[in-house]
């Protein structure tokens, strides 16, 4: 009884709170945090970095940053007026250092360790940290992620180039199959892309967009990447890779899997799938490494590529189980389609939105991304040809500008990039004259001791009008520059840099690069996209998540081929 008479006590304590009372309280804590971090903000005559005023004690500038960190920074910037100053997360001090000449010194620091961050990712989107925790363990100081090295690797770049180019030229004109059954389609077609006929018209269709373009990029890559096999046997990836990114921000703060949240559950189980698949797969992968019959369903994986096969190599140095590695498959998996899926749909959304440009574009790349098809005279018979597509990817890249202009200039527009900095001995940062210039002031000098985490927000830079006109419009023309010597133009990606870093890497690598321009080429010269209503596409808002913005909403759009 007395067990009894203290549930009840402690209950009726409970419900007879006064609510406003607590309310209250809290809101009196939140003023004091933010009057005396407010104080705290003024520059002392030191080289302290500054740390900017917040209102929830621990939590800090939490809210605002991941709600949208590029608005975050750029406000923040703006209402410290300086080029460098601190955020509070999570009871941790970071300094973001928003110049452009400080943030190249940032990302060439060689004496620097793994920030938490990728740890961060790695455990609460992907998993598992095992991957970083065994890297760092002194016996195994010689084995190491190449995955960075690869990607830059001419050789490699260019096979996975050629081989993204081979597909895409086999699988372009069925882009949109134009098949009324669900069966006859092909496997990007289904689910989320709803692509369905007009009635009484075999040639046109309409489709949403991005889930259409995501699930055919992701097709396409995963195929050059992790071998045709891989592909045919798990065909529903892209939709949890899309649920995964979706998802992005609420699992890397560690929503758990049971909170009230429709991303947190959808999230978790979408990362669950993917692990799983890529724990299977690492299996086969090992097995035929031994010269172990893997099973009928993953026997053929003699096209997988250079890098994943090296990435097996790396976890069974590090003795990492099937279901331990297959984070770090993952990881590396979401970061190069995603980012190549985010990017080539803003890019192709962009040039489609603005007639003049498209015909531009389309007239630059005419002679090195041919769309055709055969008559019935030259063929000789009685139907017609399936459309063909030839891709110069070479020429395309040295004799394009106004095209990867285009393509900088998404990248300076939808990205969302942040690197991450632990410097592990003290550093001092003073800003150039040039940019000191901006604020009318002399050159600011900051010192941040080892330790303390950094941040590089290329996102904020890319939407600061103190170095880009009129930064939410897109224009490619800021990036086109005139050669002294021959008079010619060309797109200088200098006046974009230094890029983001993805989780392994910078995404400007050669991989992803040419994987864009040859996704954005063919689209462009295969396709006619119009808008089920109105007469332009509309650019949609934008959603955070990781390396570039996700689209706030589909776009529905018709379709038809252009031969």
């Amino acid at each position: 009884m007395d067990g009894y008479h203290g549930v009840q006590l402690a209950r009726d304590s409970f419900f007879s709170i006064n609510w406003s009372t607590v309310f209250g309280i809290f809101l009196l804590i939140c003023i004091a945090t933010r009057i005396v971090t407010g104080l705290q903000s003024r520059k002392s005559a030191s080289l302290a970095v500054p740390l900017a005023p917040y209102w929830f004690p621990w939590i800090g500038h939490g809210p605002a940053f991941l709600w949208n960190h590029v608005s975050f920074f750029k406000r923040t910037r703006e209402s410290m007026n300086e080029p460098v100053f601190g955020i509070y997360l999570q009871g941790v001090k970071h300094n973001v250092v928003a110049s452009p000449s400080m943030m190249k010194e940032v990302l060439a620091l060689k004496d620097s360790s793994n920030p938490e961050v990728l740890d961060q990712a790695l455990q609460n989107v992907f998993g598992d940290r095992s991957l970083i925790r065994n890297l760092n363990l002194d016996s195994n100081q010689g084995v190491k992620d190449t995955a960075f090295t690869i990607l830059n690797d001419d050789s490699f770049v260019a096979g996975a180039s050629s081989a993204i180019s081979r597909l895409v030229q086999q699988n372009m004109p069925n882009l949109v199959s134009f098949c009324r059954s669900e069966v006859d389609q092909n496997p990007w077609e289904r689910g989320i892309s709803q692509v369905e006929l007009l009635d009484g018209n075999q040639t046109v269709c309409e489709a949403n967009l991005f889930a259409l373009l995501s699930s055919f990029i992701g097709h396409i890559v995963s195929t050059s990447l992790m071998g045709e096999a891989f592909v045919e046997n798990f065909p529903n990836l892209a939709e949890d890779l899309g649920r995964l990114d979706d998802t992005f921000v609420t699992l890397f703060i560690g929503t758990p899997r049971w909170a009230p949240h429709p991303a947190a559950s959808a999230g978790h189980a979408a990362s669950d799938r993917l692990r799983h698949i890529m724990s299977v797969f690492h299996r086969a992968l090992t097995a035929v490494d031994d010269g172990i019959d893997p099973g009928i369903e993953l026997r053929d994986l003699d096209d997988v590529s250079d890098l994943v096969r090296e990435r097996m190599q790396m976890f069974r140095k590090l003795e990492l189980s099937a279901g331990a590695s297959a984070a770090g498959h993952l990881s590396l998996y979401y970061d190069l389609i995603e980012h190549t899926t985010k990017i080539s749909f803003w890019a192709i959304t962009h040039i489609f939105a603005e007639p003049t440009l498209l015909e531009q574009v389309r007239k630059e790349i005419a002679p090195y991304v041919i769309a055709s098809r055969a008559t019935r005279q030259e063929t000789g018979f009685p139907f017609d040809e399936p459309p063909r597509l030839s891709v110069d990817i070479e020429q395309v890249l040295t004799s394009c500008p106004m095209f990867k202009a285009c393509y900088y200039e998404t990248v300076r527009l939808h990205s969302a990039g942040i690197s991450f900095k632990k410097p592990t001995s003290d550093i001092t940062l003073t800003e150039s004259a040039e940019e000191a210039a901006y604020g009318l002031r002399e050159p600011c000098k900051y010192q941040i001791p080892r330790g303390e985490r950094i941040i590089v927000p290329h996102g904020a830079y890319y939407h600061d009008s103190r170095y880009f006109s009129n930064p939410h419009q897109f224009d490619p023309l800021r990036f086109l520059v005139t050669v002294p010597e021959s008079g010619a133009q060309q797109a200088d990606p200098n006046i974009l840099a230094p890029f983001a870093e993805g989780l392994y890497g910078s995404t400007n690598n050669g991989f992803t690069e040419r994987s864009i321009l040859t996704f954005v080429a063919s689209v462009v010269a295969m396709w006619e996209i119009e808008p089920t209503s109105g007469k332009l596409l509309t650019i949609p808002g934008h959603k955070t998540s990781w390396g570039a913005f996700r689209p706030t909403k589909d776009l529905r759009v018709r379709m038809k081929t252009r031969v």
